[in-house]
């Protein structure tokens, strides 16, 4: 089904497009989402976002040490840590999207990694709207935690999408109380010399670039591509994939203030960004 202009009061999904943020206010808003489900408060709800400054985003597990703060520092670029898994990813020159709705909506989809792939065909058959042909990671591709660098984009995981056979979009999701996240990094240029500069790496900084160059994708490969109508397509496309009425919207009053709250005392917190690496809270995080 096409975008509507209805109101979101009904069963239809709602559409944030919303404009460029911190990071600290970025994750805030995500988990805001996520527990507005969990509490059957708010409707199903995709969103678009750009981060300024840049930023690094750290997944729920990563230890703090792998950030190099002095280089983030120097370059202007914020950090902040993710509620969900996964690796580390620099939000410049890409597109997030999120999406936060009931697992059960999913169906028979509703597992970790079906989850995944039905999300993926939705972003995939969006980039086809603009012409750019991906395809998705093998389930084989699902790496052991043993095997995995500090890097989200240095190689991918199941049902990520893929450009060339090189990882264009890295994601990763939380579930809470029935309801489920997932967000992701939609590449448009790659800052490959950018990302290794934050981190601390075993390699030096020219080899570490080049291997990344061998994984990474961005749009700007295939044409020019905003981010508006990247989201625009992919908006109509999870419209279509989920037979849903999508409906363009705002955050509430209330969803606007946890928001501001919860970057405050939490994703702006040193506690939070820089903790080391902790036995989980009782939510499932992947990637």
């Amino acid at each position: 089904m096409s975008l509507s202009s209805a109101s979101t009061s009904d069963a239809g999904w709602r559409l944030l497009l919303d404009p460029p943020a911190e990071g600290a206010w970025n994750m805030a808003v995500d988990e805001v989402l996520l527990d507005g489900i969990a509490a059957g408060s708010a409707p199903p709800t995709l969103r678009f976002y750009t981060w300024t400054p840049a930023c690094l985003s750290l997944g729920y597990f990563q230890p703090f040490s792998v950030v190099n703060v002095e280089g983030c520092r120097g370059l202007g670029i914020d950090i902040v840590r993710r509620p969900t898994g996964g690796r580390a990813i620099l939000h410049d020159r890409e597109l997030t999207y999120s999406v936060a709705l009931p697992a059960s909506v999913l169906g028979h989809d509703a597992g970790i990694l079906p989850s995944y792939r039905r999300l993926s065909l939705a972003l995939q058959a969006g980039l086809a709207r603009l012409g750019i042909e991906v395809s998705l990671a093998p389930e084989s591709e699902a790496p052991s935690r043993a095997g995995q660098g500090p890097v989200c984009f240095d190689r991918p995981s199941a049902h990520e999408i893929l450009l060339r056979g090189r990882k264009l979009v890295g994601s990763a999701q939380v579930r809470r109380a029935g309801a489920l996240l997932q967000h992701g990094s939609i590449v448009i240029e790659p800052r490959l010399a950018t990302l290794v500069a934050c981190l601390r790496l075993e390699d030096d900084p020219m080899t570490a670039t080049r291997r990344l160059a061998g994984g990474v994708a961005g749009l700007s490969e295939v044409g020019a591509f905003d981010p508006p109508s990247i989201a625009m397509a992919i908006a109509e496309a999870v419209a279509s994939e989920f037979d849903v009425r999508l409906a363009p919207g705002r955050l509430t009053e209330g969803e606007s203030g946890a928001a501001g709250l919860l970057a405050r005392s939490k994703y702006q917190s040193p506690a939070w960004t820089r903790r080391p690496l902790e036995i989980a809270e009782k939510t499932t995080r992947t990637r």
